[in-house]
C-alpha cells in the first residue's frame, strides 16, 4: 500500500524544484521516491554485515592496544556488564576509552548502543582471534 509523506520546504525552493524537474522531463515525485531509495539502500545495512564491522572494530581496538595479551581484563568485565545492562554506557565507555588513546573512533562504533548482540560483536573481536578474510 503506498502511503503519502509530508514535508516542509520553501515555496520558493517547490517551484525551482518543480520547474527543473519539468526541464529534464521527471517528475518530482519519483525523484522524491528515488533520492529516498538510494539514500536507504547507502545507509542501512544488514545487520549481519553490522555485526562483522563490530567485530572487526573490536579487533583493531584489541591490536591498538597491543594483542590479546595487553586486553585488561577489567576493561573486558566492564563492558561485558554493560552490554548486558546498559548499552548507553557500553558505547560511552568505548568513545572514552577511543579518546583516551587518542585513536579515531569508527564509526560504526557508536551503533554499538542498538543492542546487545553489537556489543557482543564488539567484545568478542576485542578478544578474539584476528578475522578471517582481509583487515
Amino acid at each position: 500500500m503506498d502511503m503519502n509523506l509530508n514535508i516542509r520546504i520553501s515555496k520558493d525552493l517547490k517551484e525551482s524544484f518543480q520547474q527543473v524537474a519539468k526541464e529534464n522531463n521527471k517528475d518530482t515525485s519519483s525523484l522524491v521516491r528515488d533520492w529516498i531509495s538510494a539514500y536507504v539502500a547507502e545507509h542501512q545495512r544488514s545487520n549481519e554485515e553490522m555485526a562483522v564491522e563490530m567485530y572487526i572494530a573490536g579487533y583493531e581496538l584489541q591490536q591498538a592496544l597491543g594483542g590479546r595479551e595487553q586486553v585488561n581484563k577489567a576493561f573486558v568485565k566492564q563492558l561485558q556488564e554493560y552490554s548486558l545492562t546498559n548499552q548507553k554506557e557500553f558505547t560511552q565507555l568505548l568513545l572514552t576509552t577511543y579518546l583516551d588513546l587518542d585513536l579515531t573512533i569508527p564509526s560504526n562504533v557508536t551503533k554499538t548502543y542498538k543492542g546487545f548482540a553489537f556489543s557482543q560483536m564488539f567484545l568478542l573481536g576485542l578478544i578474539g582471534d584476528k578475522p578471517k578474510g582481509n583487515l
